[in-house]
């Protein structure tokens, strides 16, 4: 891999679901405990989503889309 590749790895075709959160997290200038709090759930929670460990329920994602 390429030092352009390494600087340049994220891609909309490539990118997981915990990117695109964390992604949409950090457009919003909010943190990961910041967003658990308006989600209520755990910052563990979040960095689960975010790390591709687990996924949102259907309420929380539906909450999260709002955000």
């Amino acid at each position: 891999m390429s030092e352009s590749d390494e600087i340049n790895w994220y891609s909309n075709e490539a990118a997981t679901f915990g990117d695109r959160v964390a992604a949409a997290r950090d457009a919003r200038q909010m943190t990961q405990k910041q967003l658990a709090k308006r989600l209520g759930v755990g910052l563990k929670t979040v960095e689960g989503w975010e790390n591709d460990v687990s996924e949102p329920r259907a309420n929380k994602l539906q909450t999260l889309s709002g955000v």
